[in-house]
């Protein structure tokens, strides 16, 4: 009988032992699928950043420059209204806004589809672009140079065409083209816009984030060496 109960006993901790290592097992089976798919989330983010880091940098350090020159040196006063290339600095202008709002957009698809991005520099950049999108879109500066989350959306939309089979943001030529077609419901009035008071202090902050970003996405500064200089 002793015998037996001893058996007995012995094949319960023996099936418990099992479970509980079994139980183990699928945990650790869990774990490593969960941190596999976070690296791989990770990987693509990283993947995605590196494809739009160059023309993003370029993009935001060529409107962050502008709007330098429109609060600090009197862009508009010298090139506007009046002058020989006043519709030059116009549309010049409206498209470094719009190119901006065009490699936005384009990254934000593709990031959309990732789950959220575990890489400390993506989610830095994606941080920038929200606060970047949150300053124009904001009534806290008045109505001047407003455009909202949609409006932002939609300007980036109407930039992106697919050339030697790759999607990216027209250039100037063929912006210079529509301008005043696809583009007018909001170049008319982003044109008596850009130029006014009120509208300073929301370029101005638009302008330091701009530089902020620039420098995450060049960190070394091999694409843009000296300090960027803040309005």
């Amino acid at each position: 009988m002793a015998a037996a109960w001893i058996g007995f006993a012995g094949g319960v901790i023996a099936a418990v032992i099992s479970a509980v290592v079994a139980l183990r097992q699928t945990r650790l089976s869990e774990r490593l699928t969960r941190l596999d798919h976070e690296l791989e989330a990770q990987t693509q983010a990283e993947a995605v950043l590196k494809r739009y880091r160059e023309p993003l940098a370029a993009a935001a350090f060529d409107l962050q420059s502008r709007l330098y020159n429109i609060i600090r040196l009197d862009f508009f006063r010298i090139h506007g209204d009046g002058s020989g290339r006043a519709e030059e600095a116009w549309k010049t202008t409206l498209f470094r806004l719009a190119q901006y709002f065009g490699w936005t957009e384009l990254l934000r698809r593709e990031i959309q589809f990732l789950s959220f991005p575990e890489d400390e520099e993506t989610r830095r950049v994606a941080h920038l672009q929200s606060e970047i999108s949150k300053r124009f879109l904001t009534y806290e500066h008045g109505p001047a140079l407003m455009i909202w989350g949609d409006e932002q959306r939609a300007i980036g939309e109407l930039m992106i065409v697919e050339e030697y089979d790759k999607v990216l943001c027209m250039g100037y030529a063929k912006f210079r083209a529509h301008c005043d077609d696809e583009f007018v419901t909001w170049h008319q009035r982003l044109r008596t816009e850009l130029g006014a008071e009120p509208a300073q202090e929301r370029m101005r902050e638009v302008q330091h984030l701009l530089c902020e970003l620039v420098e995450t996405l060049d960190p070394r500064r091999l694409r843009y060496a000296e300090d960027l200089e803040r309005a």
